[in-house]
């Protein structure tokens, strides 16, 4: 009511202290217009700024919230570094990840020693949405450092560097995770896949069993697959077999099937593989690489009769028909 009726004497606490009520009323938006005459009227006032930046955050203006809880900080007689934090993260969600990167890395310098996880994940984020890491890096080892026997402090060291697609060192600190508190199951299946990644499958497989072995969550199929795949890869046969068996017994499908078929095949068990084959064309026709692999089964069986019938089925799939055809001219 004072405003209205003297606006020709506006002041910038009327205006803050509006602002309050409105947000105690949850009125953000009338509160944010409020605080945009309250900073407009007084710039050097510092806790408008930093209520301008809470609100504006609530209301999703990310980049008006950055810029005001930037402001706020360099105005306060004592300055609080989570301003700096809470003004990064806003530059983050914002869509302008450089500046968070620049926030956060002007905040680490000042106040790296006891810094709390929260900032080196911001910074990580950061970083990774951005795809620059230089700057982070030595801010991740500075992490390593100050939270040696912290799990989670590994974990974002691990996340780190698999964003940036260095697989042999989130495999390393992925495993110093699991020997500082236990993996979850999914983990076990992040650090299967980046052992498998890098040409390691016996350790592949067993972290893929570890997660299958998991009691609470039943395997899906892929999950059996990606275990007896690394099996193979291992050339743990047997142990491959056994999982494929265990997996088809409970939901057969193609991509099981077509891996036991190899497996029988890279054995010399080509009967056997050609029966895996035939149960996978029939249960997809239109899997051409079936026909095919069948065809050379049966040719290693000298059936020559059958491999015509299978290639002849094969090469009316333009992956199989350069192969299947010239196959088929060499039968006698």
């Amino acid at each position: 009511e004072w405003i209205d009726a003297h606006p020709d004497q506006p002041h910038h606490l009327l205006y803050f202290n509006l602002a309050i009520s409105q947000l105690g009323l949850d009125q953000t938006s009338a509160a944010l217009e409020s605080l945009e005459q309250a900073v407009a009227r007084e710039p050097r006032f510092a806790r408008a700024w930093l209520r301008l930046g809470e609100a504006a955050y609530e209301l999703q203006n990310y980049t008006r919230a950055a810029e005001a809880f930037q402001l706020g900080h360099n105005l306060m007689c004592e300055p609080l570094p989570e301003i700096l934090y809470y003004s990064a993260v806003a530059w983050l969600l914002g869509g302008q990840p450089e500046k968070a990167i620049s926030g956060m890395d002007n905040l680490l310098k000042e106040h790296s020693e006891g810094a709390p996880l929260d900032w080196y994940q911001a910074l990580v984020a950061a970083a990774s949405e951005a795809g620059n890491f230089e700057t982070a890096e030595p801010w991740v080892e500075n992490c390593l450092v100050e939270n040696e026997a912290d799990a989670e402090a590994w974990y974002l060291a691990y996340q780190f560097s698999a964003a940036r697609e260095d697989y042999k060192e989130a495999a390393v600190r992925l495993t110093v995770v699991g020997h500082l508190r236990p993996l979850k199951r999914d983990e076990f299946f992040q650090l299967g896949d980046l052992y498998a990644g890098n040409g390691i499958p016996l350790q592949a497989a067993r972290n893929y069993r570890q997660a299958i072995d998991f009691p609470e969550k039943e395997p899906k199929s892929d999950d059996y697959l990606r275990l007896a795949s690394a099996w193979m890869a291992a050339y743990e046969m047997e142990a491959a077999r056994a999982v494929l068996d265990k997996a088809i017994s409970i939901e057969p499908n193609l991509k099981l099937l077509a891996l036991l078929g190899d497996l029988n095949y890279s054995e010399r068990k080509f009967q056997a593989a050609r029966v895996v084959f035939e149960q996978c064309v029939a249960l997809d026709p239109e899997y051409g690489r079936g026909w095919l692999m069948s065809a050379y089964c049966s040719l290693e069986l000298d059936d020559n009769q059958q491999a015509r019938v299978s290639l002849n089925r094969a090469k009316a799939f333009s992956d199989q028909e350069k192969v299947a055809s010239e196959l088929l001219n060499r039968l006698p």
